[in-house]
């Protein structure tokens, strides 16, 4: 019985294995460790899926970056699924390909400058919002074991993993505490952080 209850409570471990069996056999790096990586532009990263969830904070870039307001990319460009109550947002795509990516001599992708941050960060993949010493390396991608030692865009880990905190904090305030209906929050939410920044 006592065994049964550190492993209910042992969330985060459990967590950890589910990761570990989806990207199956990634490697982990941690703070401090380099790894070659450079990106060869294969466009395997944007062909995948798409399955890349936006924060707020990255549909207000991707917005700014096209000079539109945020309601003109809802359906276009991005969709929104509700996971019970919680209004998840993704890019859309079209036959497997990001709508963002195009074929040109190599593949391109028409907002790089300001992509979401899951793309900026790819092929290292975050583990959880409280894991910030790891991250997981994609075995996909054809750019590991390619170039230089370089280190693990920690920088921008940190502040995705403050996005995404700072998103799923807002997002479950306004829908559990000030009762607003899950997509109006989502909406509300874009709103502010868009005419903020």
């Amino acid at each position: 019985m006592r065994d049964d209850k550190r492993r209910f409570y042992n969330v985060e471990e459990s967590n950890r294995l589910v990761m570990r069996r989806l990207y199956m056999n990634n490697t982990v790096v941690k703070r401090g460790d380099k790894l070659r990586y450079s990106c060869i532009r294969s466009g395997r990263c944007c062909s995948s899926g798409p399955n890349v969830a936006l924060t707020v904070y990255d549909i207000c870039k991707i917005a700014k970056y096209l000079n539109v307001n945020w309601r003109d990319l809802a359906g276009k460009y991005i969709y929104v699924v509700l996971a019970d109550y919680i209004p998840v947002a993704l890019l859309r795509g079209i036959n497997n390909k990001c709508i963002f990516l195009k074929m040109r001599e190599k593949p391109t992708c028409m907002i790089y400058p300001a992509r979401p941050a899951r793309c900026r960060l790819y092929p290292f993949i975050p583990i959880s919002p409280t894991e910030s010493s790891e991250l997981e390396v994609s075995v996909k991608c054809p750019g590991v074991g390619v170039g230089e030692l370089n280190d693990p865009p920690w920088s921008d880990l940190d502040r995705y993993l403050s996005e995404v905190v700072d998103h799923y904090t807002r997002l479950h305030r306004l829908i559990f505490i000030d009762k607003y209906e899950p997509l109006r929050a989502f909406e509300a939410l874009l709103d502010e952080v868009c005419n903020k920044n």
